[in-house]
C-alpha cells in the first residue's frame, strides 16, 4: 500500500479529473471482464462531459483519493449506505487506493450510524470487493443505453438491518407506481416521479426511496429551496413528501428515511425543516407523522400554520385538507 494516499472532500475543480478516470478506468479495466458494446454503453464518449456530474456533485460529495497532488480514485457515497461510483485510476491499480477509500467510507458510516454499506459491483471489482468484507447478496442484470450488463449487489453489514436506502433511479419509477396502485394510492403517478428525477438531476431535489428485501418501501424528498417562504428566506432547506406504504409501517423506515435525509443536509449547514398536516383519516393521516417529528427532535418553528403557503390569520376559514399545514424545524 502506497503511504502517500490521502483522501479529501471533493472540489469542483476536481471534476475533469474524476470523469476522466469514470471513463479510462472502464474502458481500460473492466474492459477485461466486458463485451466493447457493454463498455461503450457503459462509458459513452459523453460521459466525458462534465456538466451533468457537476450537478450530481453538488449534492453528492465525492471521497476523492490523492497521491502527490494527483487524483487517483473516488468514491461516492450515498446517505443510505449506497456506494454508487467507486473508480480507481487505471495507471494505479493494486496500489491500495481503493482499500483507502473503502476506508474513509466506513468512518464515515460509523459517524453516521449506518448500518450497512452496499453497492452495485462489477465482475472486475468484486474480488476486490469480496477482499474487504463484502458478500454477495444476489447476480443481476441491469441494461444501461439498452445494452444488458451483468453485475452484483454486494454488503457490508455493520448491524442487522433489512432496510436499503438509495436515491431515485429512472428503472425504480414503474416499480414504484405499481406498488402504490397496489396500495391503491392512485395520485403517485409515472409523471410525479418524472419530475422528481428531472428535478433530482438538475439537484433542485434529492428523492431517498426505501427497499425492504429488495421491495419498495418508501420514498422521501428533499429540496433546498422550500416554497414555505420562512424557510426560503433564511435557506433551510425542506424535507417533504416523506411516504411509507401501509405494507410497511412500524419497521422505523420512515424514520430511517428522514434520518437519510439529514445526513445530506449536513453536509451543507445545521437546520432543516418540515411541514406536516394536521388532520387524521381512515389511513391514520398525519398522526404518525406528527409522533415521529416531535421524537425525532422537531419543533415548531413558532409562525403558526399556512394553507397553500399563505399564514392562516385570525378568523380566516380554510379547508382542512393536506395544504394546511404546521412547521416544523430541526437544528442538525
Amino acid at each position: 500500500m502506497n503511504a502517500n494516499i490521502i483522501v479529501r472532500s471533493y472540489q469542483p475543480s476536481d471534476a475533469q479529473a474524476l470523469v476522466n478516470i469514470y471513463y479510462h478506468t472502464i474502458h481500460s479495466i473492466n474492459s477485461r471482464d466486458y463485451t466493447e458494446e457493454q463498455i461503450h454503453a457503459w462509458a459513452p464518449s459523453s460521459s466525458l462531459e462534465v456538466e451533468g456530474w457537476l450537478k450530481k456533485w453538488a449534492s453528492l460529495l465525492p471521497l476523492v483519493a490523492v497521491i502527490d497532488n494527483k487524483i487517483v480514485g473516488f468514491a461516492e457515497l450515498e446517505p443510505g449506505g449506497y456506494i454508487d461510483c467507486f473508480y480507481v485510476h487505471h495507471e494505479h491499480q493494486a496500489q491500495g487506493v481503493g482499500s483507502v477509500l473503502i476506508n474513509a467510507i466506513e468512518k464515515k458510516v460509523k459517524e453516521g450510524n449506518i448500518p450497512h454499506i452496499y453497492a452495485d459491483v462489477s465482475i472486475t471489482a468484486k474480488p476486490f470487493f469480496k477482499s474487504q468484507g463484502f458478500h454477495v447478496v444476489k447476480e443481476q442484470e441491469v441494461i444501461i443505453r439498452g445494452c444488458t450488463l451483468k453485475n452484483f449487489k454486494m454488503q457490508k453489514i455493520y448491524r442487522d438491518s433489512s432496510i436499503f436506502i438509495r436515491r431515485l433511479r429512472d428503472r425504480d419509477i414503474s416499480e414504484i407506481v405499481e406498488a402504490f396502485i397496489q396500495s391503491h394510492w392512485t395520485l403517485k403517478s409515472k409523471e410525479l416521479f418524472d419530475k422528481y428525477l428531472l428535478e433530482q438531476k438538475n439537484n433542485k431535489r434529492i428523492v431517498m426511496v426505501a427497499f425492504d428485501n429488495d421491495q419498495f418501501a418508501g420514498y422521501v424528498t428533499l429540496v433546498w429551496k422550500s416554497q414555505y417562504p420562512f424557510f426560503y428566506e433564511n435557506k433551510i432547506p425542506e424535507i417533504m413528501d416523506l411516504n411509507v406504504l401501509p405494507a410497511f409501517r412500524h419497521k422505523g423506515i420512515g424514520k430511517e428515511l428522514i434520518l437519510t435525509a439529514e445526513n445530506i443536509v449536513k453536509e451543507k449547514g445545521d437546520r432543516v425543516g418540515l411541514g406536516v398536516g394536521l388532520y387524521t383519516g381512515k389511513d391514520g393521516g398525519y398522526g404518525m407523522a406528527q409522533k415521529l417529528y416531535i421524537k425525532m427532535g422537531y419543533v415548531p418553528d413558532g409562525k403558526g400554520v399556512t394553507y397553500r403557503y399563505q399564514y392562516v390569520l385570525p378568523g380566516e376559514s380554510v379547508h382542512v385538507d393536506d395544504d394546511l399545514v404546521l412547521w416544523l424545524t430541526k437544528s442538525l
